[in-house]
């Protein structure tokens, strides 16, 4: 007996047989995605291909710093003319006027303080962002806002979203990579959370011996028999994949391995800085005592991002929670950041490397106009109402400021920049559509800007 097809039943089963079709294809493409950093087109035409991000977390002091506010000396000691918020009730309101000189720098005649000799001859490089608040006053909760866009651990950061978008050049070095230490959430301020693994930030250290812990064939190992082992866990990796194909966990450990072995070449050479001239290694201070491994980790990020690495994170240091004796830890914080960050940007400029580098300096907050407490020495309490940041490089328009904040420093006069909008025009820089950047996670599409509002600060770019 024959069975008659309808010509409704026939476009039925084709149709669904050309969407298993099209499903299996994107699932391959979201897998080829998910588990390489090989580079993939953005979304619009770039001005930035890659990100150096200074992160200075602790709460440095800006008006100490780049913010200068005259009216503090006037009430130096007094007590504010408007009330001053701080996280204790019944705060200080006695004003602390900055005890440090500013002077009119470059082009731009922008006042920096003198805690930052090497970052006033720079300082037409950059644009300064005045107008920055967050809706978090404690150290942890403000980090995790500034690097992952939510308040509270658990979300991946901003090197793993761009990283997830972009891929890397270079497929023997991770293309997310962090230098140093300081932040408070420590290795999470890197983590690629619940994105896969493979686009979390690799520690890496200005050592050329050892750039990577355990990255050097054991000397009691031939490299013969380092392929061999290779090889065999290869077979067992297949082997495991072909039993459970949808494995992530699988899927990003044979990324690693692969990548780690990639790297015992290339990390130890990016690390080596035999090849650089001393007139560069002079310029980053490399051999300065106080100075010299936050240059060392500015000169590697040049050479990371010089390799194609996409997004390199440096720490700042910790020590910027100043809660007391100002006057005693600043100016040697400042010491440690200031050369390297000046050569990091002078470097970049004479190699032709600044036009397509976003360059980033920023904290989690900054730190109020009014001392904390009564004491012999005292310091500054945390400030998440106005504060400063900073970009240079791709796409930014150098010398400018967006924003202010108000005659004391304390709180943003005018429009607020949150850190939504830097995430948005990070992204932005780079080509990357930052409400199309997403990874569907629990039944919704989750991205590094979630349910904040963001614009993209249009008005300081090129």
């Amino acid at each position: 007996m024959k069975n008659f097809v309808s010509r409704r039943q026939a476009l039925q089963e084709i149709a669904l047989g050309f969407g298993g079709l099209a499903c299996g294809s994107m699932m391959a493409e979201e897998a080829v995605r998910s588990f390489t950093m090989k580079p993939r087109k953005p979304h619009f035409p770039a001005k930035a291909k890659n990100v150096i991000f200074l992160y200075t977390g602790g709460g440095p002091s800006t008006i100490d710093m780049f913010d200068p506010k005259p009216l503090l000396t006037k009430y130096n000691g007094k007590p504010a003319p408007f009330e001053i918020k701080g996280r204790a009730l019944n705060g200080s309101q006695e004003i602390l006027a900055s005890p440090w000189v500013f002077t009119k720098c470059g082009q731009s005649g922008r006042e920096i303080s003198n805690l930052l000799p090497h970052f006033q001859k720079v300082v037409d490089h950059v644009t300064f962002v005045r107008s920055m608040t967050t809706d978090r006053i404690d150290h942890s909760t403000a980090q995790f806002t500034f690097v992952t866009g939510r308040g509270f651990t658990g979300f991946p950061t901003i090197g793993s979203w761009v990283t997830y978008a972009l891929g890397s050049e270079n497929q023997n070095l991770p293309g997310f990579v962090a230098l140093g230490e300081g932040a408070s959430i420590g290795s999470r301020a890197h983590s690629s959370a619940w994105l896969p693994p493979v686009f979390t930030g690799a520690q890496m250290r200005p050592d050329p011996k050892t750039p990577v812990f355990d990255i050097k064939r054991p000397e009691s190992i031939s490299a013969e028999q380092q392929q061999k082992l290779l090889g065999m866990l290869k077979e067992l990796n297949e082997e495991q994949r072909r039993q459970r194909p949808m494995d992530q966990e699988l899927e990003s450990r044979i990324a690693n391995y692969e990548l780690a072995a990639q790297m015992q070449v290339e990390a130890l050479r990016v690390a080596d800085f035999s090849q650089e001239s001393e007139a560069t290694k002079k310029l980053y201070g490399i051999d300065e005592k106080a100075s010299g491994p936050f240059g060392k980790q500015c000169l590697m990020a040049r050479r990371l991002i010089e390799s194609g690495v996409r997004f390199v994170q440096v720490y700042g240091g910790g020590g910027w929670d100043t809660h007391s004796n100002i006057v005693g830890q600043l100016p040697g914080l400042c010491h440690y950041i200031d050369q390297g960050t000046a050569a990091l940007l002078t470097d970049l400029e004479r190699r032709g490397m600044l036009k397509d580098t976003l360059v980033v300096w920023s904290g989690e907050f900054g730190r109020l106009p009014t001392i904390e407490a009564r004491s012999a020495a005292p310091g500054r309490d945390h400030n998440p109402y106005g504060f400063g940041m900073w970009m240079a490089g791709a796409g930014i328009k150098p010398g400018l400021d967006l924003g202010q904040t108000d005659e004391l420093g304390y709180a943003v006069a005018g429009d607020k920049t949150g850190h939504a909008d830097i995430h948005a025009t990070i992204q932005h820089l780079l080509g990357i559509d930052y409400q199309k950047n997403t990874y569907f996670r629990e039944g919704r599409d989750e991205s590094l800007v979630g349910v904040n509002p963001a614009r993209v600060l249009k008005e300081i770019l090129v």
